[in-house]
């Protein structure tokens, strides 16, 4: 067992060295990055933490040192969110709670952020909303910087893997009607104001990582991608992904079906009652934006 345990770490080394020398710019720019942050203790106990950057992330066209800038803006910004401790826990795998609240009835939700390896290439953290302690849907995406300022990237949608449809209308009738991938996109929302984002751009179902040609034998894409960014009101841009609006114009309730109206106050009594436990987890742990430690890669 001791000589398989060595041929498989020698190998990985091997083939970590290999890659590192095949993207020597983008492999040693990310390495100063880790070396100088608040990541550094903790890649003893995940050196997925320095290989992320030899792996397709984000969408099938990313570049590798298009990747070391997307993934040095998202620690920073994740810092910048949650501050050193909570942002080190989700990176060592602890879950951080964002919201909880009751259904129509009674039923359990918990919206947490995490990190986990089965998402790694999708985006750098990921939302995930449980019902009654048994998961329902997550979605990843990366905090970056563009030429307008700072942005949210979804790289991914992954819903339970048992009876995910069952599953998926059973909630939204406990949610009053919304369904939980909208109710996740809005929770997007809510993080990309509290870092100031004006753009929220959404893979598409062409460009997704799982598209790149070493994972298309491998990997199938269930999910309804572009579908869901054009109910969220998303737009195409040039990189062939979607745009969504930042922000929601919600209807007056005067506007609604009058048989509908109690709903659409239930529904928003309980959005409200999110956006603020969001806020209040956030700002209990972040900090302000021109606070927040600035790290250059070159």
């Amino acid at each position: 067992m001791t000589s398989v345990t060595n041929t498989v770490n020698l190998e990985r080394k091997s083939k970590f060295v290999a890659r590192t020398l095949l993207n020597l710019k983008p492999s040693v720019s990310w390495y100063q990055f880790v070396r100088s942050s608040y990541l550094r203790p903790l890649v003893g106990n995940d050196a997925n933490l320095l290989d992320v950057i030899h792996r397709p992330f984000f969408d099938r066209n990313t570049s590798a040192m298009e990747r070391v800038n997307m993934l040095v803006c998202h620690f920073e910004l994740l810092h910048t969110l949650l501050g050193t401790k909570t942002t080190a826990n989700i990176v060592s795998g602890h879950r951080f709670l964002l919201s909880q609240f009751t259904g129509k009835n009674d039923e359990h939700f918990t919206i947490h952020l995490l990190r986990d390896d089965a998402f790694k290439r999708e985006g750098g953290i990921t939302l995930a909303l449980s019902m009654n302690e048994q998961a329902l849907l997550y979605v990843t995406f990366t905090l970056v910087k563009n030429r307008y300022g700072n942005a949210i990237r979804v790289g991914g949608i992954q819903s339970n893997r048992g009876n995910c449809r069952q599953l998926a209308r059973t909630a939204t009738s406990a949610l009053h009607g919304i369904q939980p991938r909208l109710l996740l996109i809005e929770v997007l929302r809510n993080l990309a104001a509290q870092i100031n984002c004006t753009t929220i751009e959404c893979v598409s179902k062409q460009n997704h990582i799982y598209r790149a040609w070493r994972y298309r034998q491998k990997k199938c894409i269930h999910a309804e991608y572009d579908q869901l960014w054009l109910l969220a009101g998303g737009s195409q841009n040039q990189r062939g992904n979607f745009e969504i609006p930042h922000t929601q114009d919600e209807k007056p309730i005067e506007s609604r079906p009058s048989n509908k109206r109690s709903e659409y106050r239930r529904r928003a009594v309980l959005t409200e009652a999110m956006r603020a436990q969001i806020h209040a987890a956030i700002h209990a742990h972040g900090h302000h934006l021109h606070r927040a430690h600035s790290y250059t890669s070159h």
